[in-house]
């Protein structure tokens, strides 16, 4: 995921990005700062996330932190119902 946010945006971790790019697994590539998350990005992605169960998101405190894939998608799915820009970070 830091990969990502540093491909696109030379940003070790781009505010939002854990959003940004599970709405890529959702909806398919797009640009995203400099670059583009492409189909390979994106199937990287949802296999990483499906083999080991969870998803990274950044919290201040603990920074990378892994969650599970259920709590991340509640997560997710309110974030987006309360502030959809949160995925055109």
């Amino acid at each position: 995921m830091s990969e990502l946010s540093e491909k696109c945006y030379s940003a070790q971790w781009m505010k939002n990005l854990e959003y940004v790019l599970w709405n890529t697994i959702l909806n398919g590539p797009k640009k995203y700062g400099q670059d583009i998350i492409s189909k390979p990005d994106i199937d990287k992605l949802a296999e990483l996330s499906k083999s080991c169960n969870c998803w990274i998101l950044f919290d201040d405190v603990e920074e990378e932190t892994a969650v599970d894939l259920v709590e991340w998608i509640k997560k997710y799915n309110d974030a987006v119902s309360l502030g959809p820009n949160i995925i055109n970070s």
